[in-house]
């Protein structure tokens, strides 16, 4: 399985530094990225979100046995327990893709962290819901999400109050697929275009009043005898390899 990576991620106005951010655990078997997007009200969720990103791929790539959804709810669960004493004013949302070689991807999400496939000549398809106030009641596209004001307030996500399961969604083909992971800075603040253009690298300047807007896109090529992924570096991501 070979898999190319690229994170980009640019700063908004709302906050004094960029909080979202990525990391990504490589195995020989699968690979784990996990984005997170830190709360513009919370004062420590920017080093929340380092936090859990650097704890969860760094588990990931010790680990010996094979990773299952469960296990990963369980070291989320664990990292909670110690960065939400540390951290009791912060908290983020996050979305956590776990590519098994020969194996279903599976998806973890809390909050307004999406994941969608990506084609060049057409708009994501969005895979997943965010957890709002917009959509808790009816089954409300992403479209009509994007613009109301109800968006911003989560029903689901990393806090320091209460561990949240998040929710799991199985995709049961990923042999050859492009998939991008976009905080709502991405999928919210952009039109289709935009979005096209920032995964090419241009800087999104929408609106004085922007969010943090970043992107993961997963390319993954097909079975190969061990995993390998290229990765194009930006600010506010963690990378680490099992030795």
């Amino acid at each position: 399985m070979a898999i190319e990576i690229n994170w980009h991620s640019t700063q908004g106005t709302r906050t004094r530094a960029n909080q979202d951010y990525c990391g990504v655990g490589v195995r020989p078997d699968a690979v784990l990225c996990v984005v997170l997007d830190g709360s513009t009200t919370g004062s420590q969720s920017g080093k929340l979100v380092r936090l859990i990103a650097g704890d969860l791929a760094d588990w990931f790539t010790l680990a010996k046995a094979s990773i299952s959804a469960d296990d990963v709810v369980s070291q989320l669960r664990e990292i909670h327990n110690i960065r939400s004493r540390e951290l009791p004013m912060a908290s983020a949302s996050y979305l956590v893709t776990l590519i098994r070689r020969d194996n279903p991807s599976i998806i973890l999400h809390a909050g307004d962290c999406l994941i969608g496939n990506h084609d060049d000549t057409a708009p994501v398809e969005w895979l997943v819901t965010p957890h709002t106030l917009a959509n808790a009641i009816d089954d409300v596209s992403i479209n009509e999400i994007a613009p109301s004001p109800l968006r911003n307030k989560l029903t689901r996500s990393f806090r320091a109050k209460e561990f949240m399961i998040p929710e799991t969604t199985t995709i049961p083909d990923t042999g050859e697929a492009v998939f991008v992971v976009a905080t709502d800075g991405f999928w919210a603040e952009l039109t289709s275009d935009q979005q096209h253009r920032f995964l090419d690298g241009e800087v999104a300047q929408t609106k004085d009043n922007i969010d943090d807007c970043s992107v993961l896109r997963i390319r993954i090529h097909g079975s190969t005898a061990e995993t390998h992924v290229s990765a194009t570096l930006d600010q506010n991501l963690h990378v680490v390899k099992s030795s």
